[in-house]
């Protein structure tokens, strides 16, 4: 097939506009959706590296007085369904309850869709659920 890269993803996601929604950390742009599917959720600590010039995870080896800006953060990986592989979202903590709320929803049938929404002048995560389109897998003897 000429139009998908060896992981499956066609060349238009893969090269163009929509490689942000493909990435391993994904960042949907206001208005854009990625429909997800939740695998789990772990707790870190991150910190401003100087000398790397980006956010480092922080470990039990890792020199503490050398970064700025220490916080807490919620790492969500999900299956994102654009891309067809694992990703990673990280959300505060006032993202988490939401997304907790969400997740827990009576509605459990239908599909997550992350999207950021402008607050103030800077962009949140947001979850929403949204019917499927495929149909309800189920045994057949439940069909029965």
């Amino acid at each position: 097939m000429p139009d998908a890269d060896t992981n499956g993803a066609p060349i238009s996601i893969r090269n163009g506009r929509y490689s942000r929604l493909t990435s391993i950390y994904p960042k949907p742009a206001e208005g854009e959706e990625i429909p997800i599917s939740f695998l789990l959720t772990e707790n870190r600590k991150i910190g401003w590296s100087p000398q790397e010039k980006k956010s480092v995870y922080i470990d039990e080896d890792t020199d503490i007085n050398s970064l700025k800006r220490i916080r807490n953060a919620h790492l969500v990986k999900v299956f994102n369904w654009i891309s067809g592989r694992e990703s990673i979202i990280e959300l505060s903590d006032q993202e988490i309850d939401a997304f907790k709320d969400i997740l827990n929803s009576e509605d459990e049938e239908s599909l997550l869709i992350y999207s950021r929404v402008k607050v103030k002048g800077k962009l949140k995560s947001q979850f929403s659920r949204a019917k499927s389109e495929e149909p309800r897998r189920r045994l057949l003897s439940e069909m029965m």
